[in-house]
């Protein structure tokens, strides 16, 4: 298995496992040129990370690194994390994790933060596993008009 940093040429099997990953919310089809877009909105700011099995991209993660005026070192967040149904149980996600933590602590952040749903125990299992616990209560609010 293979880890890296995404690619312009990522795009489009980078669209199907993004659009996989939001099938819990209906209608969220991502297209190549969408995926390509939001790749190049992100440099600076969330660094993609994919995992490669079988000679096909199996899964990704995205890790945000931000100044804070409460810290020396970047705030690290990973704000998505999926591998194709087919794929899991076979050490992906693990990968992923490692490359993230790496590019965190390279780039001097301490810790890692990270958001899942309180309904995915799955996902609470495979971070617990990983070290991770409960640290803050998210909330959320649209402001959307």
């Amino acid at each position: 298995m293979n880890t890296r940093i995404a690619t312009l040429d990522d795009a489009a099997p980078l669209a199907e496992l993004i659009t996989a990953f939001n099938i819990p919310f209906p209608g969220l089809l991502v297209t190549a040129e969408q995926t390509a877009a939001r790749l190049a909105a992100c440099q600076g700011f969330e660094t993609t990370i994919l995992a490669e099995l079988d000679d096909r991209i199996v899964g990704f993660a995205c890790l945000r690194l931000v100044p804070y005026m409460s810290g020396d070192g970047p705030y690290a967040e990973l704000t998505d994390l999926f591998v194709d149904a087919a794929y899991r149980r076979r050490g992906v996600a693990r990968a992923l994790m490692a490359h993230v933590e790496r590019l965190a602590r390279e780039a001097g952040a301490t810790e890692m933060i990270l958001l899942t749903g309180f309904d995915n125990a799955g996902a609470q299992a495979f971070y617990r596993a990983l070290g991770y616990g409960d640290y803050a209560l998210a909330m959320r609010r649209d402001i959307a008009p």
